[in-house]
């Protein structure tokens, strides 16, 4: 692992010196004040403006109007005087520029802890705080490669890597495969994905096979629905698992899939199933967090949770009060009417001293008096004391309403693992006998309701004996009866074994959640998070997907996790690889995949060997330039109807190569990304018609702009503006090849830029 440690040095580096040459386009913030705190250590308390969302104003240091920088934990900024266009503006700058690093994030009032580099420095607001990179990818990379904290880690699958050869594989189909009892033919797997899958399960159920596994996945073969099948056979088969993924968008589609399916397929948990077992995790904003993943999603899990493990107003304080008011209502409803009449007798009291004292003075008017009179009377009219019946039902529709919030929780968010499987039962049982309950009880008239409780609360009165008995006589108030008995047994079943933690704080329901959960889905960086986990019950199986765009020395992250006896690899070393800044490091082979290595040593892959998402047209190029053929088309794509003409005219077919005469490359006068204003226009020109095409047909459409250039990617953004995100049925999204990674659409149109006949090209 020391290998690596020189090249992410260097590559850090490359990655600092082009936010420099960026620095233009770097998002920033207005510094207030700075305090030192330790001289020594050239540490600064520092607070910034909080800016307007909505503030558009040219004079502002932010690079697009709304943009707001917000200091992170590891944030690496730089000190000045304004806002720079240029990395030349540094050296111009009257206050010499200083680079910090950030300690403690940005809270909520702009205060932040800062370090800054070269010893102290003297800073005098008014200053700006500009952007330039973060540190915790790379900081987490360099203490996965400290042999030393390495050495307290699980390293055994590192280990059986290095030293891998192909001979200690001798096959590459499974000698053994699962029986039916996943039911996998129920989800359409083609041969090859079920294969995959089949083979991954065997591995974990085998002693002694070699621990990692290859998915080799080219684009449109169904993936990500291995991937969800892979996972979904891992909680049937109750090993814990963790899926990592290089990039917040690989994440983010995983675990919509795996919630879809297990949504579709484990109505009622039948297969042992839950997503309440299922947790995702990360940065909410950098992933897009939809409605339907807050399901899962760490935090808004944790918000649910917090407010019903309240002691003073969730599940215990709703549980306890559920009791009373069905054991004992009567008891209750004399407390709130003595209470009420007390309260009456002291407001009352209070009015007359008042009138008393008003009356008293002098130079009272008639106006003064009516408005004493009209107070009196609308407090007396404020304060009524409840019939029993509405006092009984107006508590018991509110505690029920709480308390039927966190059964729901508790169901949808709750491990299985944290408590007995019978407590869930009796809850989803209780939810059901509550409802029943407030039916039957709703209609009886106020005295038999007070005669039917009374008769339950004291057995031992013989003058009600008769009434009991006409009671039993009748068939619904015996129901009402039964479901009122039931609901209490149910409840002190749960008051005596329903055992939660005793946690109340946020990052304490997230431990507890990360370390119960039986599928945990998180970037490969964010998994050093679960290093620190305690007590918690180790991780079975490892799943990467993207695992070709992974560096190697980023997945030694999540294969030093605890417990990990199978790394399953997902991806395909065609496609996009790891983002090396660095000339040297890529020269180096810094950005080589774990997955790309194990290939080239001839490791046996699984290929997913049917695609159903590009046409023939489409396919036909990269099938036999670089699977050697070994692709067929799917049955869906093979079809007439497949085929979509989004424009007129023989140009525009499944595929169109487009050439865009008089295009001429230029880098920026601030900015040494390349930019080509030509195809920006044709580029403009193309989603206008089909923005129109769309109009007209009432289709809905999306499509996506991709270009290699940052620079590229800015023009056509700025060109395009805001004119197509009202559109419901139209979108449009402009991305860098890195950044589109793993995302779909209609239609793709791709802008190369480059328009150089005697120049290598290099990107």
């Amino acid at each position: 692992m020391g290998s690596f440690t020189m090249p992410l040095i260097e590559e850090t580096r490359a990655d600092l010196y082009s936010a420099l040459e960026g620095i233009k386009h770097a998002p920033a913030t207005e510094v207030k004040r700075v305090d030192e705190l330790c001289s020594k250590q050239s540490i600064f308390s520092i607070s910034v403006k909080k800016a307007d969302p909505m503030n558009t104003n040219p004079g502002e240091v932010y690079t697009n109007p709304g943009e707001v920088y917000t200091l992170k934990d590891a944030d690496i900024f730089v000190f000045l005087d304004r806002k720079p266009r240029h990395i030349s503006d540094l050296g111009r700058s009257k206050v010499p520029y200083v680079i910090a690093s950030v300690l403690k994030a940005e809270d909520a009032n702009g205060n932040a802890i800062v370090r800054l580099s070269g010893g102290k420095r003297d800073l005098m607001p008014p200053l700006v705080a500009v952007f330039l990179i973060n540190m915790t990818t790379y900081n987490r990379i360099w203490n996965a490669l400290d042999v030393h904290v390495a050495g307290l880690r699980n390293t055994s699958i590192i280990e059986k890597i290095v030293h891998y050869a192909p001979k200690e594989d001798s096959s590459e189909l499974p000698l053994h495969l699962p029986d039916r009892s996943l039911g996998l033919e129920n989800f359409s797997l083609n041969k090859s994905q079920k294969m995959a899958v089949l083979d991954c399960v065997s591995a974990m159920e085998q002693q002694g096979t070699y621990p990692v596994r290859l998915i080799w996945g080219p684009p449109g073969t169904g993936k990500t629905k291995t991937i969800s099948m892979l996972l979904w056979s891992m909680m049937v088969k109750n090993h814990r698992t963790l899926t990592c993924a290089p990039t917040n968008t690989a994440v983010v589609e995983v675990a919509s899939r795996i919630l879809g399916l297990i949504e579709e397929s484990s109505a009622g948990g039948g297969n042992g199933c839950f997503l309440s077992d299922v947790v995702l995790f990360g940065n909410e904003d950098r992933m897009t967090v939809d409605q339907d993943l807050t399901k899962i999603f760490l935090e808004k899990r944790v918000r649910r949770l917090q407010k019903c493990l309240m002691p003073s107003s969730g599940w215990t304080s709703c549980l306890s009060s559920m009791v009373r008011i069905l054991e004992e209502p009567l008891v209750q409803y004399a407390s709130y009417v003595e209470q009420t009449k007390r309260l009456i007798e002291e407001r009352a009291k209070r009015e007359k001293e008042e009138l008393a004292r008003k009356k008293a003075a002098k130079n009272k008017d008639l106006e003064m008096k009516q408005d004493v009179a009209k107070k009196e009377a609308d407090n007396k009219k404020s304060i009524k004391i409840q019939s029993f019946k509405e006092y009984f039902m107006s508590s018991y529709k509110s505690i029920e309403k709480e308390l039927r919030t966190c059964i729901e929780t508790f169901c949808d968010d709750l491990p299985r693992s944290a408590t007995p499987r019978e407590n869930f039962q009796c809850m989803t049982e209780v939810l059901h006998l509550l409802t029943e309950f407030g039916k039957q009880v709703h209609p009886e008239a106020e005295k038999q309701l007070q005669t039917l409780f009374r008769d339950t609360s004291d057995g031992k009165n013989s003058g009600l004996f008769q009434s009991l008995v006409s009671y039993a006589q009748d068939s619904v108030r015996s129901e009402l009866r039964q479901a009122r008995a039931q609901c209490i047994d149910k409840l002190n079943y749960l008051s005596n074994n329903f055992d939660l933690p005793n946690i109340f704080d946020k990052r304490s329901i997230e431990e507890f959640l990360l370390q119960n959960s039986r599928s945990v889905l998180c970037t490969a960086s964010s998994s050093a998070r679960l290093h620190y986990l305690q007590k918690a019950e180790p991780f079975d199986i490892l799943v990467v997907d993207e695992a070709a765009q992974l560096k190697e020395c980023e997945s030694m992250i999540p294969l030093q996790i605890p417990g990990i006896r199978l790394a399953v690899l997902i991806g395909d070393e065609y496609q996009l690889p790891a983002l090396v800044k660095s000339q040297v490091c890529d020269e180096a082979d810094f950005g080589r995949s774990l997955f790309e290595r194990l290939s080239s040593l001839g490791h046996p892959k699984h290929l997913l060997n049917v695609q159903y998402r590009m046409h023939p047209g489409i396919s036909r190029f990269p099938v036999s330039s670089f699977y050697g053929g070994q692709i067929d088309d799917g049955e869906n794509v093979l079809r007439r109807d497949y085929e979509r003409r989004h424009l007129t005219g023989p140009m525009y077919g499944s595929y169109s190569f487009i050439n865009i005469e008089g295009g001429k490359e230029s880098s920026g006068k601030h900015d040494k990304s390349l930019v080509n204003t030509i195809e920006v226009a044709a580029v403009t020109r193309i989603v206008q018609r089909l923005f129109r095409e769309s109009v007209e047909t009432g289709r809905k459409l999306s499509v996506g702009v991709v270009s290699p250039y940052k620079g590229q990617v800015r023009a056509i953004q700025e060109k395009l503006g805001k004119t197509y995100e009202t559109h419901g049925g139209f979108s449009v999204k402009v991305r860098s090849v890195d950044g589109f990674q793993g995302a779909e659409e209609d239609i793709i149109i791709f802008s190369t830029v480059r328009s150089n006949s005697t120049v290598k090209l290099k990107f």
